[in-house]
């Protein structure tokens, strides 16, 4: 019985892997939206050790730089979801 339950957990751990894969691949294949998420990570890290005495105006970036982040993660798993083709990426 012991054998049985390790066995199902393996099988488990490997659907759950390759779903994994399949949507890192997914991932990976959106170009210019993985491009446009670095920036905006590499962005988001720029101002989070910028000098906070700008008036709020760098609070507000950086709350606008993690919508971007946001909505660009939103199409990205929306493209995968609905196996969306309508453009490159």
């Amino acid at each position: 019985m012991i054998r049985k339950t390790a066995l199902r957990g393996m099988i488990l751990a490997g659907a759950f892997a390759g779903g994994s894969l399949v949507a890192g691949c997914a991932l990976h294949h959106q170009g210019h939206m993985n491009i446009a998420l670095d920036a905006l990570n590499t962005a988001a890290a720029a101002l989070t050790q910028a000098p906070q005495d700008k008036a709020g105006h760098v609070q507000a970036a950086l709350k606008y730089t993690r919508q971007a982040i946001d909505e660009v993660e939103i199409g990205m798993a929306y493209k995968i979801q609905t196996g969306s083709s309508a453009t490159a990426d």
